[in-house]
Order: C-alpha cells, then structure tokens, then sequence
C-alpha cells in the first residue's frame, strides 16, 4: 500500500455508503469514540446476518430477517442521530 493509504474498516465503510455525503463526519467520530466503532462493528455484523438468513431455507429464516431489519433500523436511527449533533 502506498503511503497516506488508510484501510477503511468494513463496519464504517458500510456506513459510509449508507451515507455517501457524510464520510468526513462518520470518519471523526470513528476515530474519537469507542461506541461509535462498537455501532459500526454491530451494523456490518446485522448486514452480514441479513445476507445469511436472506440465503437460508431454515424454517425461521423470514423471522430472523426481520429480527436483523428491525435491529439494523435501530442502529441506522442512533447513527442518524450522532451526525445530527454534529455540525
């Protein structure tokens, strides 16, 4: 990697898509706050559940889906909200 490359970790990169226009924000609060590396690491985990129950022919699979969308809206509202208090 050349220098000044940083690798973007999967949970902010995936948040960082979520929203395109906010990366300079959503990369501060990265790197000067714990819980929002522990938000990040917990919406790419309900993502990448999400694509394994959206795969999945076990019976329960629709009801883990929407246990995982229902979480996955969660963070997506407690992400919205930390950017919001940020100017």
């Amino acid at each position: 990697m050349g220098e000044g490359m940083t690798v973007i970790k999967p949970g902010l990169f995936l948040i960082m898509q979520q929203w395109p226009s906010k990366k300079n924000i959503l990369r501060r609060m990265y790197r000067g706050s714990r819980s929002f590396q522990t938000l990040c690491d917990d919406y790419q985990k309900c993502i990448e559940a999400m694509k394994y129950w959206t795969q999945s022919d076990y019976v329960q699979a629709l009801e883990r889906c929407n246990e995982y969308q229902d979480m996955m809206n969660g963070l997506e509202n407690e992400i919205k909200e930390r950017i919001n208090t940020i100017k």
